[in-house]
C-alpha cells in the first residue's frame, strides 16, 4: 500500500519519528487537525464537483462527476477500463503466443528423447541406478 508514494515502512519511521519529536499529546493534536483539514478538503471537492456538474447540466450536457477526491486505485481502474479495447486483442495474442510456445517445448521434449523414457541400465552402483544421459541427448557408450 502506498499513500502518496510513501510505503508502509516509511509511514511507520515518520510516525516514530513524529512520536519523538513532538510527542505523544502534540502528535495526537496534529492528527486531529489533519483529519479536520482531510474533511474540509471531502466537502470542498463535493461542493466543487456539484457546481461544475450542474453548470454542464445547464448547458445541455449529461455528465456525472466523481463526489470523491479520486485515488490512485481508482483513477487505474478508469485507465483499465479506457484501455480495455487496445490491451484485451494484445493479452489474447501473447496468450495464444504462450500457448503455442508449451506445445513447442512439449514436441522438442519429446523428439529429444525420441518418444521413449530411459531405461535403467546396470552400472558398478547396482542394477537399478537410474540412467540420466548425456548432454547431447544420444546414446550412452560405456568404456
Amino acid at each position: 500500500m502506498e499513500i502518496l508514494g510513501i510505503g508502509g515502512a516509511e509511514l511507520i519511521a515518520i510516525l516514530i519519528i513524529m512520536l519523538v519529536v513532538a510527542g505523544p499529546k502534540r502528535m495526537i493534536r496534529w492528527a486531529y487537525v489533519l483529519g479536520q483539514y482531510t474533511a474540509k478538503l471531502r466537502a470542498l471537492w463535493a461542493e466543487s464537483m456539484s457546481y461544475i456538474e450542474r453548470e454542464f447540466r445547464e448547458a445541455g450536457m449529461d455528465v456525472d462527476l466523481p463526489k470523491t477526491p479520486p485515488t490512485r486505485s481508482s483513477i487505474n481502474q478508469q485507465v483499465n477500463r479506457a484501455l480495455s479495447p487496445v490491451t484485451k486483442p494484445v493479452q489474447e495474442a501473447l496468450d495464444e503466443t504462450s500457448k503455442q510456445l508449451t506445445q513447442v517445448k512439449r514436441a522438442a521434449s519429446v523428439s529429444e528423447s525420441n518418444g521413449r523414457a530411459a531405461a535403467p541400465t546396470p552400472s558398478a552402483t547396482g542394477p537399478t541406478a537410474p540412467d540420466l544421459g548425456t548432454w547431447s541427448g544420444g546414446e550412452r557408450v560405456d568404456q
